[in-house]
């Protein structure tokens, strides 16, 4: 049996991980509103709040920030040489290829 002090680490871990699970899906569901009212403003602060959980999710996961941001930057490239329905319709996985690289993310 793990020491009290374990125990009670353990169990804010995983209640802190509940809460950000639940921030992600209270942040696709702020996405949605936002979309449906056709607020930029409201668009933007959903979608911030979106990346910023994955961000914070990732590192409890065990996933430094530098990799999620490396791994995002290849995936995008791997989206985008494979035809992506997105990138072929309008290039926007390119574009972010491109912001990555300016930034100096991949």
């Amino acid at each position: 049996m793990a020491p009290f002090g374990q125990s009670q680490t353990l169990a804010r871990h995983l209640k802190i991980m509940d809460w950000l699970k639940a921030e992600l899906v209270g942040g696709v569901a702020a996405l949605f509103k936002a979309v449906a009212l056709g607020s930029q403003d409201a668009i933007g602060d959903a979608l911030a709040s979106i990346v910023l959980t994955t961000y914070v999710l990732g590192r409890r996961l065990g996933v430094p920030f530098a990799q999620m941001e490396s791994r995002v930057a290849i995936r995008a490239r791997e989206l985008a040489v494979s035809g992506h329905e997105v990138e072929r319709a309008y290039g926007d996985l390119s574009a972010l290829e491109q912001h990555f690289e300016s930034h100096g993310s991949s």
